[in-house]
């Protein structure tokens, strides 16, 4: 009877877990938002040029720059 129990956990465990794996495994056709802000453009764009390409835009160094500045920006006695 045990037995037939844990079984019967197991399974629905197994169950579960790749009930919850599916969904995550699906291809998303979804486009990303329009950006609305001037600056979440230009780092999509750098986004898409690729790590090394976008080291390299002078562009793509100031919307970082920019990025940093809003996300920390400097303490206020400096």
């Amino acid at each position: 009877m045990i037995t037939l129990v844990r079984t019967a956990v197991l399974s629905l465990l197994a169950l579960a877990a790749t009930g919850c794996t599916i969904p995550l495994r699906q291809a998303r056709d979804e486009a990303p938002p329009p950006a609305s802000d001037p600056l979440d453009a230009r780092l999509l764009r750098c986004s898409a040029l690729g790590p090394k390409a976008a080291a390299d835009d002078a562009d793509c160094q100031s919307a970082w720059a920019e990025a940093r500045q809003r996300i920390l920006p400097p303490p206020v006695g400096k």
